[in-house]
């Protein structure tokens, strides 16, 4: 399973992205809701899991995700919002609430994600 862009989404990242480079998704924390998304523009590293997304625009933008925080965030669906308070990438993950409010040990986690 792959992190998606709407095609709104590839517009903007496209249109923002200035040095040409991915959009990265990142877990920025966890709460009593759940977590808490970031999305930047970043470098790719070696250990990180890349998947272009298709565009009709020039040049494709890609997202690029670290094997830890895909565990969590597998499925994943990236838009672009914009409301009175202001605008930004909103991530929707279908696995949200398997994980709400809860606090794993990494091997938990892992058993909880293969079950």
């Amino acid at each position: 399973m792959s992190v998606t862009l709407t095609q709104h989404a590839i517009d903007k990242a496209v249109a923002l992205n200035k040095n040409n480079q991915s959009l990265r998704l990142y877990l920025a924390g966890k709460g009593c809701d759940g977590f808490y998304y970031g999305v930047c523009f970043d470098d790719r590293s070696a250990e990180d899991l890349c998947f272009p997304q298709p565009s009709t625009a020039t040049p494709d933008i890609n997202v690029i995700v670290d094997p830890d925080t895909l565990e969590f965030t597998k499925g994943s669906t990236i838009t672009w919002e914009t409301t009175k308070e202001g605008a930004g990438f909103l991530v929707q993950n279908p696995n949200h609430r398997k994980y709400r409010g809860k606090f794993f040990k990494k091997s938990t986690w892992q058993q909880r994600l293969q079950s």
